[in-house]
């Protein structure tokens, strides 16, 4: 069984609550957002996308390799990931093709839950559990037989950021092998289906961009299928027990 060595219910009851107005500031400042670009004229609209592509042919004349590199630390210290999982394919891949930003994707994933880890478990560790426990995030003790499962489910289960998920499994004390080879190929075929897509949709294949959502639409339902049978399970080992 999967124990916690932090009290949960009050700390549960505040991210609850958190949570909560994290998703009602959202759906306000979404609607807001909705609301401005409506009445915005079509000459506004004009000069964003400029704008937006002078940005770009900056971001691309740095080079892939600044790009993959910020793509692997800042992740690692809490910046949002999708950032850099949405920019790659529009910047990299007219540039150095998609296989190769694909593959600088995937190493930049994996060196970013790397220093995650080493953060959580070695450098920052007091740090990091004070600030999980503020966030109502307990730092679970796991058996050794459930360690792949665990960070699967983890890295699975809508909600938390990535890189809590990152600092919680350091703190956890899951072995790093399995840490890394179950995040990165949990966390890698996301980041495929996302790229791809992305890149169809800006040089106007729309069959690839289709193949790509309903990829990520079926490894939403065969996660949603796992998580349901392990609820299963868990549910009649414990009436058994019982």
């Amino acid at each position: 069984m999967v124990t916690s060595e932090i009290p949960m219910e009050g700390d549960a009851a505040r991210h609850r609550r958190r949570r909560l107005a994290v998703f009602l500031a959202g759906g306000f400042f979404l609607v807001g957002l909705a609301v401005v670009a409506a009445i915005q004229p079509p000459e506004t609209w004009l000069r964003i996308k400029e704008t937006a592509g002078r940005t770009m042919a900056a971001v691309r004349a740095l080079g892939a390799g600044w790009f993959f590199a910020a793509f692997a630390l800042l992740p690692a210290v809490g910046f949002p990931v999708s950032v850099f999982v949405l920019a790659a394919g529009p910047l990299f891949a007219p540039v150095i093709g998609l296989p190769a930003v694909l593959a600088l994707a995937g190493a930049s994933m994996a060196a970013s839950m790397t220093i995650s880890y080493g953060l959580s478990r070695y450098l920052l560790r007091p740090w990091v559990e004070r600030l999980l426990a503020y966030l109502g995030y307990g730092i679970p003790v796991v058996p050794p037989g459930k360690r792949r499962m665990f960070v699967f489910l983890v890295r699975v289960t809508p909600g938390p950021p990535y890189v809590f998920q990152s600092f919680l499994l350091g703190l956890a004390g899951v072995p790093f092998r399995t840490y890394l080879a179950i995040s990165w190929l949990t966390a890698t075929a996301n980041i495929v289906l996302v790229i791809v897509c992305g890149d169809a949709l800006m040089n106007g294949r729309g069959g690839v961009a289709l193949a790509a959502v309903a990829g990520a639409v079926a490894v939403f339902f065969v996660i949603r299928a796992v998580r349901g049978r392990m609820a299963v399970k868990a549910v009649s080992k414990e009436e058994g027990a019982a």
